[in-house]
């Protein structure tokens, strides 16, 4: 409210949830999206409700605001199950025509960010913390034509009852959300620093590209041991564009060096968000490679449906133990955008990983030793979404 504070103010014209001052310097604008979801799943813990029902899958609000070169970014989700989290809550000031400051739960510069997937159903880089995630912290941008590069540090990482994006946790603070035999898993990010730095080149004539490296450290403490770990992450990325194809990769490799007790295997991590999913383990040290291919068909003359994303996305997780087999996804779908409307189709086939088979397969991200582990499995999702 700050920022209209003083000022004469009038909705706009093309958005009854906009509001511009009259010299549109400021400006507060409410949005959001309301979204129901249906899947079909392979394993027996599949909803036997049918193809008819659409169920709730989350309500999103969001607030954009500025005031001359000060700005605001927030995003709060009502998700199923009762959940609730925030994807992101920041203020920024715009200090020049290329650099700017956010300070607040920005989100963590990474990779292919802040989706790290074409398609609706996220993919392992998300499940790993590498996608969408948030930190209460501060971040500093530089843009212009040719770099894009973001430098950001977070004190601590955001309290499990507000993540949507999932975490290294401890198991106290998990609360209701972990499992018994994670009693001794207590490690969590302390003081983290993480840097993204993008090359774009190209033209009209060859196309939009971008190059980029990242980096993440921090300290990994342990809860039980009061000592401190560390905890790192790289990543080499690109993304292309070209006429109406979009190309994007990503390698990651990251390792987790926890302080545990006498007893508690090293060669796990403890992850978890707001309660949606239970918590689960990963493999402390691992590769993550991505490869996302989209092609965008413009649609005339049949109403709202003005374009139809057609995509696939598949990632690999190969895991520092040779004896614990690797993680697949891969996805096929298509994205109908019919504004205000959208709807996602997509056709996720995987195995060992969680998403993937579920409780069956509740091992994927480590040893891979559930009842389904090693099996390919298929899950069917749409999802439809009105925004405003």
């Amino acid at each position: 409210m700050m920022l209209i504070a003083g000022s004469s103010f009038a909705q706009a014209k093309d958005d009854p949830l906009e509001w511009k001052s009259n010299d549109g310097t400021q400006s507060l604008k409410v949005g959001g999206v309301l979204r129901f979801n249906h899947r079909y799943e392979q394993w027996k813990a599949s909803d036997k409700r049918g193809f008819g029902k659409l169920d709730f899958d989350i309500f999103r609000l969001d607030l954009k605001g500025k005031s001359g070169d000060a700005y605001l970014n927030a995003s709060y989700l009502v998700q199923d199950q009762e959940k609730t989290s925030i994807e992101k809550a920041y203020v920024g000031y715009h200090l020049d025509q290329h650099n700017s400051i956010d300070a607040g739960f920005v989100y963590k510069p990474f990779a292919i960010y802040p989706y790290p997937q074409n398609g609706w159903t996220y993919h392992i880089p998300f499940f790993l913390g590498y996608g969408n995630n948030a930190a209460p912290g501060i971040n500093w941008n530089y843009t212009n034509p040719d770099w894009d590069v973001k430098l950001g540090y977070y004190p601590e990482m955001l309290q499990t009852n507000l993540r949507y994006s999932p975490e290294v946790a401890t198991y106290d603070d998990l609360s209701a959300n972990h499992l018994p035999f994670q009693k001794s898993y207590q490690n969590e990010k302390k003081n983290q620093f993480n840097t993204r730095i993008v090359r774009k080149f190209g033209n009209d004539e060859i196309g939009k590209h971008e190059i980029g490296l990242s980096g993440a450290v921090a300290q990994l403490h342990n809860k039980l041991t009061d000592k401190n770990g560390s905890y790192y992450a790289a990543s080499v990325h690109t993304n292309s564009n070209y006429q109406r194809w979009n190309l994007q990769s990503s390698v990651i490799h990251y390792q987790y060096d926890a302080k545990n007790p006498d007893g508690v295997d090293d060669d796990m991590t403890l992850m978890g968000a707001n309660g949606l999913t239970p918590s689960y383990f990963i493999a402390s040290e691992g590769t993550i490679a991505s490869l996302n291919l989209a092609y965008t068909l413009p649609i005339q003359n049949m109403g709202k449906l003005k374009a139809i994303r057609f995509y696939n996305d598949y990632s690999y997780l190969d895991k520092e133990r040779s004896d614990w087999d690797a993680s697949q996804m891969n996805t096929t779908g298509a994205m109908f955008i019919a504004s205000p409307f959208m709807l996602w189709a997509d056709y996720t086939w995987g195995k060992n990983a969680n998403i993937i088979g579920g409780a069956t397969n509740g091992t994927g991200f480590t040893s891979a030793t559930s009842i389904n582990s090693d099996k390919w499995m298929y899950r069917v999702n749409l999802n439809i979404g009105f925004s405003f």
